[in-house]
């Protein structure tokens, strides 16, 4: 099965911020109007199940969010192999992550989006920046 992780960093002056920055808002007619989130991201739609949000008010939640990454957020040893070398440094310039997991799970794909959108496709001038984008397979 292909997954795929995509790491986005930004900074809000609160987790409050952060949590309406990627709520889903509905209009009078109860329709979904698309998150601030996946308008600066380009995506039209994401399953919130499979997004996490971490606001870090210092440095000490920083180390602790990047040994989560590198150790408990995912069981397999081939999603650490493919972050960056930089994340570390790169997680440290924002004070707000957002985790956004996919698969091609043959019981029915989960953000399969996040295969589809390439980094040249993605809107400039967004309040969130993209860190790391990490596939990788399991059997």
């Amino acid at each position: 099965m292909k997954h795929i992780v995509r790491i986005w960093g930004a900074n809000f002056s609160s987790e409050e911020e952060l949590e309406a920055f990627v709520e889903t808002v509905y209009d009078d007619d109860g329709g979904a109007l698309p998150s601030a989130f996946l308008v600066s991201t380009g995506y039209s739609w994401i399953d919130e199940d499979f997004l996490e949000m971490h606001f870090f008010n210092n440095a000490e939640e920083h180390i602790a969010f990047i040994q989560y990454l590198r150790s408990e957020y995912s069981p397999h040893d081939s999603f650490v192999k493919q972050l960056p070398a930089t994340i570390d440094e790169s997680i440290r310039a924002y004070n707000s992550i957002i985790l956004l997991y996919g698969n091609d799970s043959p019981y029915g794909a989960i953000n399969d989006e996040l295969f589809q959108i390439v980094e040249a496709d993605l809107p400039t001038g967004s309040s969130t920046i993209l860190l790391a984008r990490v596939e990788y397979e399991t059997r």
